[in-house]
């Protein structure tokens, strides 16, 4: 299934470039304004950049999870637009307010909380330390599956968290795996100036990856007579993504370059 993963995501972020592109060249817009505008406010007064720094870290999400509702439709095989993808902000901005307001907490977490136990220099900071740390590491790697989950199911903010947690302790290896690759899908962007793949890109990935995994479930609910052991060990991945392969079809060099051939 993860070979097929990466094969798909690349494929469709390929027959999808301009419009990766594009917003990947928005978000770059965006997030250089707001870094320049904090760099020149900083000399002025740090609560103006601080307040300027928790606004932007708010609002970015906006965007982003429209980009996000819009991927899991590229991920579907559909077809988006620039300006349904616009439209689509009119959705996302509760959730993604509410999940800025989560990113500030873990930012405080990692530049407050951790320094300061640790900072104590005795066993009881360092045990509380430790444990805080690896709770921050768990809310890191779960919740990397909380766009493309509130794409994929909508509704509340904190039942897409809580489904979070329980997609990375379910599947804690495919997490971590995720996590590694989206890091180096991140040095692979900064030598093109992250308008390919880019943030689009990984928002893409973290769908693709979502819709695909979301067969499991769906093959366990559908058969519940099994033992929850021989059922996860036994996931028949090949004839779950069979209509996906197919749809997707082989690739070969002639595709890339000459797509509409």
């Amino acid at each position: 299934m993860i070979w097929f993963f990466i094969k798909k995501n690349f494929c469709d972020g390929w027959d999808n470039l301009l419009y990766l592109a594009l917003f990947n060249l928005i978000i770059i817009g965006i997030v250089s304004g707001a870094f320049f505008a904090v760099s020149f406010l900083i000399d002025i007064s740090v609560i103006a950049a601080v307040a300027l720094s928790v606004i932007f870290i708010c609002l970015i999400n906006i965007p982003l999870l429209a980009l996000s509702d819009a991927a899991l439709r590229l991920a579907d095989f559909k077809s988006v637009s620039v300006k349904e993808t616009f439209a689509g902000i009119a959705q996302t901005w509760k959730a993604g307010l509410l999940f800025g307001v989560i990113e500030l907490v873990l930012i405080f977490i990692a530049l407050v909380v951790l320094p300061f136990y640790f900072g104590m220099r005795n066993m009881i900071g360092f045990a509380l330390g430790a444990v805080i740390f690896w709770i921050f590491v768990a809310a890191i790697l779960s919740l990397q599956w909380f766009m493309p989950l509130q794409s994929y199911f909508g509704g509340s903010v904190i039942k897409n968290v809580k489904k979070s947690f329980i997609l990375f302790f379910d599947n804690t290896g495919f997490s971590i795996f995720m996590f590694i690759y989206s890091c180096i899908v991140f040095f692979l962007s900064v030598f093109l100036a992250f308008m390919a793949p880019g943030i689009t890109g990984l928002i893409l990935g973290y769908n693709n990856a979502l819709r695909l995994r979301m067969y499991k479930y769906d093959w366990l609910e559908k058969h519940p007579e099994l033992p929850t052991k021989q059922a996860r060990r036994s996931i028949p991945w090949d004839e779950l993504i069979a209509e996906d392969r197919e749809t997707l079809g082989p690739r070969d060099l002639k595709s890339f370059i000459f797509p509409w051939k």
